[in-house]
């Protein structure tokens, strides 16, 4: 076999792990499949929905998971045992939907806020969104979109559009609004040639952070790819954890809170960071996992308790 043939086979063998891995693949909780939840599939959406023991007159909450592309079930149900109607919607990878997080029409979260004010068991116009990780993307540019979100969480959030994951969102933006992709950042080839180095060599608890840190030196990329988290006509709670590994949610939920503060926003903005937390406080890293989640055992458990008070006091005191 030629050099060149050696070369043109490893990178068809890169391509296919972009491919099919994306790069955040391994990002989401495992799924706990604890309470009761209604499969959903109409209107072109794809979820579960969690009704709380009160089936009359509740705000809801709109769930959307990060690039996992699964089920946010944890939090689907302590939610929705704290009084929320939760409607988690997939929105990639599932039957129906874009098989991959690229070009996802941001009209698909403004149907769901709809079909959920009009939900039987919700007061209508008292709807929240609460988005994880890229989940955070769909969420502010929802709520930039739809005046009928009155308040918004956001956990490990992004400052900025991102690409899509993998080998063919690389040169795509995860978003669209009126069939248009909206302008995005992404990673250098080299970061993302060291990323799939790593996995080819089936390296664990890989840190993918610094790749996202790099791009975010870019400042002009930076002001034309934020999220119009100032535009918005709701109300802010933003966690993060500190020791985020796998990118920089707590600079970015700075980038954001200070977005906010230069604009002419009336609504309340709070930015809550926890020492020694990862990615997603409540999941502890184990050592076989592919990506590091970030923090101590201690620092996460922290954080997942302290999240769970939070965002119900927060809900509570704007959708109640």
């Amino acid at each position: 076999m030629t050099k060149l043939t050696c070369l043109l086979s490893g990178m068809k063998r890169l391509c296919i792990l972009f491919l099919l891995l994306g790069f955040t693949t391994n990002f989401s909780i495992a799924e706990q499949n604890s309470g009761e939840f209604e499969d959903i599939s109409e209107n072109s959406l794809v979820g579960r929905l969690w009704l709380p023991d009160s089936l009359n007159s509740n705000p809801a909450i709109l769930l959307l998971g990060g690039s996992g592309g699964g089920y946010e079930n944890q939090d689907a149900q302590w939610l929705s045992a704290a009084g929320f109607v939760v409607f988690n919607v997939r929105y990639f990878g599932g039957q129906g939907l874009p098989a991959n997080l690229v070009k996802i029409p941001i009209e698909y979260f403004n149907t769901a806020i709809h079909w959920l004010n009009n939900h039987p068991s919700v007061t209508p116009g008292k709807t929240g969104v609460f988005g994880h990780s890229r989940g955070t993307e769909a969420a502010i540019l929802t709520s930039h979109y739809n005046p009928l979100v009155e308040a918004v969480v956001l956990r490990s959030p992004s400052a900025v559009v991102w690409s899509g994951p993998g080998w063919q969102g690389y040169n795509e933006s995860a978003w669209t609004w009126k069939n248009t992709p909206l302008p995005f950042l992404n990673m250098g080839i080299r970061d993302g040639a060291v990323w799939l180095s790593k996995i080819l060599l089936e390296k664990k608890l890989i840190k993918t952070r610094p790749m996202f840190e790099n791009a975010l030196h870019d400042l002009d990329s930076i002001d034309q790819t934020r999220l119009p988290v100032d535009e918005i006509d709701a109300h802010l709670l933003l966690i993060s954890g500190s020791d985020d590994q796998q990118w920089p949610s707590a600079p970015m939920a700075d980038i954001l809170v200070n977005t906010v503060k230069d604009s002419n926003s009336t609504f309340s903005v709070n930015n809550v960071v926890f020492e020694n937390a990862g990615h997603r406080p409540g999941y502890l890293s184990q050592p076989d996992d592919t990506f590091a989640n970030g923090g101590t055992v201690e620092g996460n458990v922290i954080a997942h308790k302290q999240t769970k008070i939070l965002v119900k006091e927060f809900f509570d005191n704007k959708l109640r």
